[in-house]
This record gives structure tokens, C-alpha cells and sequence, in this order.
């Protein structure tokens, strides 16, 4: 299991950016107020995830239960799938909460599996929840997991109950925030700082880097060439946790 700590993360990239995510508590003290600036991703890297995202997804297996989890020794990650996978039709999606009722797996490209999970929030947490503590708690091959946050409504209770329950098992979790194209630009810098803050000051085992998706939206800062790009970070966070070489193209130039 890939386990970030925010320690370790935090003095490698220290050592290698700017000082920008500190404040001066007094002389010769600090205190971290966010997360250290990333290092670049490489256009090579964004191509490989790209390319591993764009070959057939197939639907294993769904779970009621944490046991009934396919065996596999391949590297599993629970995150956001038809836009990942450019399927609109892979998963079914409703707005009511608890719609997704079961533990869905599916195979990308013959090297990971992704792993839809049952909502935790208003309405489902009771009924679902411990299907999704017991499948964390005790599936091996889980490399991370990631967790949608929606800015317009910030960190809910629920969020911060589950990711403080991911802290006590030492579980690897990353934050995508979601829906960026219904806030304004402002608006946005505004969420992620709070939320932000929040991780930096009560997270432990949150990777020390926040992605973003959202809807093309051509009028507004999130246009076709932002969202694409981003997506692509999101794909790359995966291959990454995963720890996977995206195996070359095997079709004939």
C-alpha cells in the first residue's frame, strides 16, 4: 500500500520548491498553511495515463459484501470513472444520494482496476458505510483512494469523519474537487483554500496535492484545454499511487 505521509511529502518537496506554503510563527519557526507546490508532471507522463485511460474498460464484478472482491494481485484505486474513461454509459450516476448501492470493479487496460463505491453522506452513510469501512479497512491491493469534494458546499461532516477514520487506519487518500465549472474563478480560489487549510491542520494521510475537474465550459476559466489537462493530472495521480509503466502502444505505425 502506497501511504503518504504529510511529513515526508512535505520535507522532499521543501528541499526542492519555494517556501510559499509557509507562514513565520516567530524566529526560526514555521507552520504549514498548504500544500507544498507539486512538481511538474512531464507532457511524456500526462501522454502515458492519457494513453492507459483510452484502452478498454471492462466490468468485473459487483460486491455486496467486502469478501465477495475479486481476487487480483493488479493495483486498485476508488475514484470518479465515466470521465475518467470517456464512458458516459460505464456507470450509472443519480443525483439522489445512495444510489450507488453495491462495490462495482473494473479492469483499464489489463493493468489497474478502479473500484466505484457507494456513497458515504446524507442518507447512505448508515446503510453503506460499512461495506466501504470494511472493503478500505482490509482490501490489500487498494493503492488509494480518492475522495470527490464538491466546493460549492465545502467539507461536509461526513467528509471529515471518513477521511479522520482513513487517518487512524493509515489509508492513502488523495482529494479531487469537483464541479469547478459552477463556481467563478474567485469563488473557486476561495473553496480550495479553505479546504485546503482544513487538510494541512487535520489530515495525515492525505497526499499533500488537491486535483480539480469539472464540466468544458468555453464562457467561463475552466475551457476545453483547462479540463482536459486537468483530467489528465487526475489520470496521472492514478498511474502514479499505482506505481504501474503504462505498457507502450501495440498497434502498428
Amino acid at each position: 500500500m502506497v501511504l503518504a505521509k504529510r511529513s515526508f511529502h512535505s520535507s522532499i518537496q521543501l528541499l526542492k520548491r519555494s517556501a510559499n506554503h509557509l507562514i513565520a510563527k516567530e524566529k526560526g519557526s514555521f507552520k504549514l498553511v498548504a500544500f507544498p507546490e507539486p512538481l511538474p508532471v512531464s507532457s511524456e507522463q500526462l501522454a502515458d495515463a492519457t494513453r492507459l485511460f483510452a484502452r478498454p474498460v471492462k466490468f468485473i464484478q459487483s460486491i455486496s459484501k467486502a469478501e465477495q472482491a475479486p481476487d487480483s494481485s493488479k493495483p486498485e484505486k476508488s475514484t470518479l470513472i465515466n470521465n475518467l474513461t470517456n464512458n458516459s454509459r460505464l456507470v450509472k450516476t443519480s443525483n439522489r444520494p445512495g444510489h450507488t448501492r453495491l462495490l462495482n470493479f473494473f479492469d483499464v487496460g489489463g493493468q489497474i482496476r478502479l473500484v466505484d463505491m457507494p456513497g458515504y453522506g446524507f442518507k447512505s452513510k448508515e446503510e453503506w458505510g460499512e461495506l466501504i469501512l470494511e472493503y478500505l479497512s482490509n482490501r490489500k491491493q487498494l493503492k488509494r483512494l480518492f475522495l470527490l469534494i464538491d466546493p460549492v458546499a465545502g467539507l461536509k461532516d461526513t467528509d471529515k469523519q471518513l477521511m479522520s477514520h482513513l487517518d487512524q487506519q493509515a489509508l492513502s487518500y488523495q482529494v479531487i474537487l469537483t464541479k469547478r465549472d459552477r463556481l467563478s474563478k474567485d469563488a473557486f480560489a476561495t473553496s480550495k483554500f479553505e479546504i485546503e487549510k482544513y487538510l494541512v491542520e487535520n489530515a495525515i494521510c492525505c497526499y499533500p496535492q488537491l486535483l480539480v475537474t469539472g464540466k468544458r465550459r468555453s464562457n467561463k476559466f475552466n475551457d476545453n484545454d483547462v479540463v482536459a489537462n486537468e483530467m489528465a493530472k487526475v489520470k496521472w495521480a492514478i498511474v502514479n499511487a499505482s506505481g504501474i509503466t503504462v505498457h507502450p502502444s501495440t498497434k502498428r505505425q
